[in-house]
């Protein structure tokens, strides 16, 4: 029996080995845009190298790269420009909210701007994820099941209640510059031979600086380029339904600009709010 068990034991350990190192593949869902899917390219440029210690412009501290590498202890540039932050969200534990959402809650392309959004919202969504609802497999679904209520509850008041800053430039443009995304980076960077491409009906967003970018920066803002007469559109897209799913309009919307803006009245009731449903739960 017991070396039924060990050899039991061994095939987990290998399989689990063998799954961390062959991940499933990421794919783009049946009829939606190919654009708005960063999978990184198959030829990858160089990646310019990241010094040992790394500064930020405008902020008085440093870190060394190694230590601020992964995703359990994001760095906080500047952490006068947010509300203490829990455990959750600033490290160290397992992926840390602000490892990938940023101090700022801001982000990147490759994941979510969730600053200023309801507290009962990014829970909602968390809840999606742990229950298979919202599908997200390569982070967000195996996080969700991972984190504590409490914790996720900590994370979504403390983002909740930080006022959203403009953060993406957008450039209206028929040939932005040729771009491929960074498998490290996992969003779009400019191709380092340069060119331009016809960008059709895409949005191309990219870091105005790729280093500070990927130190994380939250002053580091983004370009998006996108098809002449865009923004015309997107000011008038409140009272137009008829334009298609896969229009580079409804995406930048749902990316930047059609996201709720809420008062810090309403975010304290919505905090109220949680932390009463959560001592109510049995």
């Amino acid at each position: 029996m017991s070396n039924c068990i060990k050899a039991l034991l061994l095939v987990t350990v290998v399989t689990a080995a063998a799954a961390a190192q062959n991940p499933t593949p990421l794919t783009i869902p049946n009829g939606l845009p190919e654009w708005a899917f960063n999978l990184p390219d198959k030829v990858q440029p160089p990646e310019a190298a990241v010094s040992h210690i790394v500064r930020a412009p405008g902020s008085s501290k440093e870190y060394e790269a190694k230590a601020i590498a992964g995703n359990a202890n994001p760095p906080d540039w500047f952490p006068d420009e947010h509300p203490a932050a829990p455990r959750s969200v600033k490290g160290p534990m397992p992926n840390a909210c602000g490892s990938c959402h940023l101090m700022s809650g801001q982000g990147h392309p490759e994941s979510a701007d969730i600053a200023g959004m309801p507290a009962e919202y990014i829970i909602r969504q968390m809840n999606y994820f742990k229950s298979g609802a919202r599908k997200e497999e390569a982070r967000m679904g195996p996080i969700a099941r991972a984190v504590s209520d409490e914790d996720m509850r900590q994370a979504a008041e403390s983002f909740a209640a930080i006022k959203p800053t403009p953060f993406v430039k957008v450039i209206e443009t028929a040939t932005p510059p040729t771009t491929y995304v960074s498998a490290d980076a996992r969003h779009r960077r400019i191709l380092p031979d340069g060119g331009a491409e016809p960008i059709g009906r895409r949005i191309i967003e990219i870091p105005e600086d790729p280093m500070r970018t990927t130190i994380r920066d939250p002053h580091s803002a983004f370009i998006a380029y996108v098809p002449p007469g865009s923004i015309a559109r997107g000011k008038a897209l409140g009272g137009d339904r008829r334009l298609g799913e896969d229009h580079p309009v409804r995406h930048l919307s749902r990316r930047r600009a059609d996201r709720p803006r809420r008062g810090a009245a309403h975010r304290r009731r919505q905090r109220r709010r949680t932390r009463r449903r959560s001592k109510e739960r049995p």
